[in-house]
């Protein structure tokens, strides 16, 4: 498999590909352009990341529903398959706007969008001026209906009852071997099983696991339709087992290095807000604390990326599990990026959480998210009696029979794709001013290999026999200029699209598309670099990626002197 260059504006990656979360943003600006909306943009957009903008065919369903049961002009509605979701939306936009708080209606539309019998569909109704913040609650909670389930309501208005799971071709695609040797499962119940079991990190029916911790079981693990779908309902088991138990209401939680960019637009919308800290300022962490006791605590939990998300920074954990163990707080990890194949979190964590969409499923064509429960945890009781009386699974059946046949084979996609980025990430540091380069572009390689390294690799996982635990596929780079960071991704010649974990490589400039001009003062208080580029390396052929990358850096530096020279 060789290297892609990166579509036309707004196709999805890999082309033709259905229900791709990913779409081809090949230059710089057209990252800018879609940080800030612009309408031209996300007209032509042919898939994005459904959280982001209504995919194409939700958007064809809420037009149906509108249509259907007579909802003005002047109205808007999102829809949901779930009747807490869609409240919990009513609610958050109440919220915002309590003077027209009586506009907003939340109706069962089941049979008005044909929907299967296994599922209800619900529709928040409110006024069309306030239809930027309800997006805000679909983007950042991950609970609105998926693409495939709007699909299925929309054959189903022509009498098409056939299940059809939105698969590419079976020949001439990018994937087309995988699906061609991976036939999906016809039971969705019990693909949300080989989920949950691969998940948990079940090796056999003796209970060994890869996770490190005993008992862990597929029984404790709980499936949402999307990473942040998981990481909001981790928040709300908190709050509703911890705060309101503990008469926590409006304490604060506290973030160990650079969370993922929406888990921060979650918290300021849906919480009572964050303190911030980084590996090297944890001795604040525990500052903090200390003006506190377990009765009183400073803050109501941790939280943490294994390694974070775009610096690859890695928390030490073990410190964090003594801080936790103290004051008796949750320590929340969320082990996306770092994968479970690679590093054992377990340990030291309360509760797990996962975006399924990235490694896990590896092809780009479902979302998908679970959280998970360690049985050593001392909230273990109160949270599994919880969940076990609120939750509901909510997660597509056709989205968990895609999810299910991409997870096949997953150790074999991760070791590849381990060895790509370290190779990758060799190249690119040794070419760095970290190394006393003088004269080249790239600045700094953000990689757990160069970045807390010995944090990270306290966290291998410890009981692989054939498979070698690596840095995982995740990295970044920052460049002398943005003049060169720009010739750099300009030049390169792989897709191109806002995400991660992909078999195929994947560039973007993150800082760029995740902070729009009003927030860049976020990010450089959190060290975001303006020039930072995030690589997620897939499984191509390696001399074909180092070429490739090779080629880009070649380019940019010859910008970057011919433009010195001006």
């Amino acid at each position: 498999m060789l290297l892609q260059k990166s579509p036309p504006l707004g196709r999805s990656i890999p082309p033709d590909t259905p229900h791709s979360i990913v779409h081809s943003l090949p230059e710089w600006k057209d990252n800018t352009d879609f940080a800030v909306s612009k309408k031209e943009l996300f007209d032509i957009l042919e898939a994005t990341y459904p959280r982001f903008v209504l995919h194409p065919l939700v958007k064809e369903l809420v037009n149906l529903i509108k249509r259907a049961s007579g909802i003005s002009e002047h109205q808007e509605c999102l829809l949901f398959n779930s009747r807490r979701a869609a409240e919990a939306c009513r609610t958050f936009i109440g919220r915002y706007f309590p003077e027209t708080a009586s506009e907003l209606d939340v109706r069962c539309v089941s049979e008005l969008a044909f929907g299967p019998h296994s599922d209800q569909i619900f529709a928040v109704i409110y006024p069309k001026d306030q239809d930027e913040k309800a997006m805000k609650f679909w983007t950042f909670t991950g609970e609105g209906i998926s693409s495939r389930l709007a699909e299925v309501c929309l054959r189903r208005t022509q009498g098409i009852t056939t299940v059809d799971l939105g698969l590419p071709p079976t020949r001439g695609h990018f994937f087309s071997e995988y699906y061609f040797h991976h036939r999906p499962l016809t039971d969705p119940s019990k693909a949300k099983d080989a989920i949950r079991t691969r998940f948990a990190g079940v090796l056999d029916d003796t209970g060994r696991n890869v996770r490190g911790v005993p008992m862990t079981s597929q029984t404790d693990v709980y499936l949402y339709p999307s990473g942040m779908s998981a990481v909001w309902n981790a928040h709300q088991l908190i709050a509703e087992t911890i705060a309101k138990r503990r008469g926590l209401e409006g304490i604060k939680t506290a973030h160990i290095n650079v969370l993922y960019v929406d888990s921060y637009k979650l918290l300021d919308l849906t919480t009572s807000g964050y303190h911030f800290f980084s590996t090297q300022t944890s001795d604040d962490l525990e500052t903090l604390l200390s003006t506190s006791s377990v009765e009183h605590p400073a803050i109501l939990g941790i939280f943490t990326d294994f390694p974070s998300n775009p610096n690859l920074q890695s928390a030490d954990l073990p410190r964090l599990r003594a801080l936790a163990d103290k004051y008796e707080i949750p320590l929340v990890i969320d082990e996306t990026v770092g994968c479970h194949l690679n590093v054992q979190v377990a340990p030291y964590a309360d509760l797990i959480v996962g975006s399924l969409t990235k490694v896990f499923s590896g092809l780009s064509n479902v979302l998908g998210g679970a959280l998970m429960l360690n049985p050593c945890s001392r909230f273990y009781r109160d949270w599994k009696q919880y969940l076990e009386s609120t939750y509901e699974d909510i997660y597509f059946g056709n989205d968990a029979l895609v999810m299910e046949v991409n997870s096949r084979g997953m150790e074999e996609r991760v070791a590849v794709m381990n060895h790509n980025a370290e190779a990758l990430g060799d190249m690119l540091y040794a070419q760095s001013a970290a190394v006393g380069r003088s004269g080249h572009i790239v600045q700094e390689v953000f990689y757990p290999k160069y970045k807390d390294r010995e944090n990270y690799e306290r966290c291998w996982r410890g009981d692989a026999v054939s498979f070698r635990p690596g840095y995982g596929s995740l990295m970044s780079v920052s460049f002398t200029s943005l003049r060169a960071a720009k010739a750099f991704y300009s030049s390169l010649p792989c897709y191109k699209g806002p995400s991660l974990g992909a078999v195929c490589t994947l560039a973007t400039p993150f800082t760029a598309i995740a902070f729009p001009p009003e927030k860049s003062g976020w990010a450089k208080e959190h060290d975001l670099d303006e020039t930072l580029v995030r690589i997620s390396v897939g499984m191509e052929d390696l001399s074909s990626l180092l070429a490739g990358f090779s080629f880009a850096l070649d380019q940019a530096e010859k910008s970057e002197k011919s433009a010195t020279r001006l």
